[in-house]
């Protein structure tokens, strides 16, 4: 009787301690938000509920917020952002599913007639060469699906820099706009002015007020654009309603100008990526993969039988254990050996390995993409940056003063102001396109730029 008390609790202590070894938490959200913080310099919120707007410590609105604050205002608030990251929790999930135990099944047979009490403790034992591997495929996927919401984190920090960066443009255009409609509503007054006089046809006076007329749709459509840029930071921010006024602090371009070297971009791609090290992770999980379900061909089962025997002693009848009789059950692997799940392992790490390095070309495509984009905006930022306005602005107040005295049409007067107006747009729009490119060459590798 004490040999078979021993040997049950040596089994039921081998099944806690095979139970207890089970993973715990593996990962969550914090382990994708200190990687963003490590690579990028931005920190995204530990936990943030659905709708609620909330603004990271320091980040202060009343005086504007800066390309910086906007980001961090996404990382804590942006939707999509937030859904993204729920994704590491149900990773930890399948962790922690693949080391669970199977629970033990116990049979119980009543006496009845002459069929004795029997019981049965079957508990599936395959779980020991299967279960580490099992583990670790899922903590690999798990890895994968961090470094994969980590790009995400990357991709919504170059999405806000450019929103913010159009958003900075359209505020300029916009005052652009305005400058240049006050400038030729002014002109058209004056062009009225000459005609009471009879300096001028009534042919010019006509071109002067369309021109006038012209200049103030351009006014309403800068006006537009305006509120369209101011929505989609709101948005990428996660702030509603979508047209909340927030004021940029606008960014000198000096703070822009950075050498980059090319050769340097395209080893930080491969290094730092997190799109890259996913694509690394998942070949190495598709491995782990084809393991496990190898190792599932044999499903092995351990059973122990108790039954009871009532028996007559000189004490009278006694309930006395007859057998406790260990076993075990095993299908017979001739039909079904888990081919398909093992052919699906196998091409899963065909397809990852593929996958790699389609992720490599696009990853070396994107650096390079960005790089000459980089060296292009910044030779065009140098070249309106030096002065290239002054002749234009002097060309403006010369053909003024001269229609003024009334030695010319109006139409060099519109000339000029036009060439005036596209040259400002124009140094706008190449600071705008500097931005864009060194947001683009953050996200090509991975890291912050350092400025």
């Amino acid at each position: 009787m004490r040999y078979y008390r021993t040997r049950s609790y040596i089994i039921i202590a081998g099944i806690l301690l095979l139970t207890a070894c089970a993973p715990g938490r593996y990962a969550d959200r914090t382990t994708v938000t200190d990687k963003i913080r490590q690579q990028s310099g931005y920190s995204a919120a530990p936990q943030q509920s659905a709708g609620r707007v909330q603004f990271p410590p320091g980040v202060q609105t009343a005086d504007g917020i800066s390309e910086d604050e906007a980001v961090q205002i996404a990382l804590w608030n942006n939707a999509q952002f937030q859904t993204d990251l729920a994704d590491m929790l149900l990773a930890n999930a399948d962790v922690t599913n693949a080391g669970i135990i199977q629970n033990p099944l116990l049979r119980y047979l009543s006496p009845n007639a002459g069929i004795l009490a029997s019981g049965y403790i079957n508990f599936a034992i395959d779980f020991i060469w299967q279960r580490p591997a099992r583990i670790k495929a899922a903590k690999l996927n798990a890895d994968r699906v961090k470094d994969s919401l980590v790009q995400k984190g990357f991709t919504l920090i170059r999405d806000v820099q450019l929103a913010y960066t159009e958003l900075l443009l359209a505020a300029e255009r916009l005052e652009i706009t305005r400058e240049n409609a006050d400038t030729r509503a002014a002109i058209n007054r004056l062009a009225s002015a000459r005609l009471r006089n009879g300096d001028i046809s009534e042919l010019e006076a006509t071109t002067s007020r369309a021109d006038s007329a012209s200049a103030a749709d351009d006014l309403l459509q800068a006006k537009l654009a305006l509120t369209n840029a101011r929505n989609q930071l709101n948005y990428s921010m996660g702030i509603t309603p979508a047209d909340t006024m927030l004021v940029l602090q606008k960014q000198h371009a000096d703070t822009l100008l950075k050498p980059v070297n090319k050769t340097d971009y395209l080893s930080l791609a491969i290094a730092f990526r997190p799109d890259i090290r996913a694509a690394q992770t998942a070949i190495i999980a598709a491995g782990k993969t084809l393991g496990w379900e190898r190792s599932r061909i044999i499903s092995f089962t351990a059973t122990l039988n108790y039954q009871y025997i009532k028996t007559a002693t000189e004490k009278g009848n006694n309930w006395l254990p007859n057998t406790a009789n260990p076993g075990f059950q095993a299908e017979i692997p001739i039909f079904n050996r888990n081919q398909g799940n093992i052919q699906k392992a196998k091409a899963g790490i065909e397809k990852a390995m593929l996958q790699y390095h389609a992720v490599v070309q696009k990853a070396l495509l994107e650096v390079l993409q960005a790089y000459y984009l980089y060296e292009q905006s910044y030779q065009s930022y140098l070249l309106w940056n030096s002065n290239a306005l002054l002749p234009l602005e002097d060309a403006v107040q010369l053909v003024k003063q001269t229609y003024q005295r009334g030695d010319i049409s109006y139409l060099p007067v519109l000339e000029a102001i036009r060439q005036l107006q596209n040259g400002k747009l124009r140094k706008a729009e190449v600071t705008a396109q500097l931005r864009r490119a060194i947001s683009q060459l953050n996200y090509s590798i991975g890291q912050k730029h350092q400025q």
